[in-house]
């Protein structure tokens, strides 16, 4: 069976009112721009109707991949469960919350192509997600920095795409959203090529945001771990 040019997971934790626009709007940028594709949409243990959103959308685009995960255990474990299940020569991952333009995912692999990057991502901007969030992100930004001196802005900012072979050789562990950093790491560790395209991020206008004042807590122990305790 012939790979696919890029396999995107998007995990959904839920998401039943979003994810319909979003893999409907993704597969029309992709197809607009020739890129062959599969969508692996992840049920990351959602009590809505987000199962059945992504059914009804497998029925009608076979390029759509149902993953389950029947606990959410965290936003990493999806993107991993999601990951095992990916088929494509390059792979990636996006968010189902419909706060970054489905356009930019397309821009993203376009530049990873032209300008033969191993990683490109988005790097926010300009957002529109609250005070207390811009201060959380540039906190734990900077000091992602100085901690393992990655010269990368956004170290969360999604799309992420990359090769196949960064994807296997990083082998991530992260079950929370310390995955982010793990893939930017571990790209860094190997001297690989890190892109970025710069996003506006819009207000959630469905649903609601995973990420809490934990979820940050979370990522700076893990940020701590990874520096002094990983041999």
């Amino acid at each position: 069976m012939k790979r696919p040019e890029l396999s995107l997971v998007v995990p959904c934790y839920n998401e039943g009112r979003n994810i319909e626009s979003v893999a409907n709007g993704l597969a029309s940028e992709f197809r607009r721009d020739g890129i062959d594709y599969e969508l692996v949409l992840v049920d990351n243990g959602s009590r809505d109707n987000t199962r059945a959103v992504i059914e009804g959308l497998q029925k009608k685009n076979p390029r759509i991949k149902l993953a389950v995960v029947e606990r959410n255990i965290g936003y990493g474990w999806g993107i991993i469960t999601g990951l095992k299940q990916a088929n494509g020569i390059f792979v990636g991952y996006a968010w189902a919350d419909n706060q970054v333009p489905v356009e930019k995912t397309a821009e993203i692999f376009k530049k990873l192509k032209e300008e033969n990057l191993d990683l490109c991502k988005a790097t926010r901007v300009k957002r529109h997600d609250g005070l207390r969030r811009k201060i959380e992100s540039f906190g734990y930004n900077r000091m992602f920095k100085l901690m393992f001196r990655v010269e990368v802005s956004d170290i969360n900012g999604c799309p992420k795409i990359m090769r196949r072979e960064l994807y296997e050789k990083t082998d991530p562990k992260s079950k929370d959203w310390f995955i982010d950093a793990e893939f930017i790491l571990r790209a860094s560790q190997l001297g690989k090529r890190i892109g970025e395209v710069p996003v506006v991020f819009n207000e959630r206008k469905d649903g609601k945001s995973n990420v809490s004042f934990i979820t940050v807590l979370e990522f700076l122990k893990n940020m701590v771990q990874y520096r002094f305790c990983r041999k």
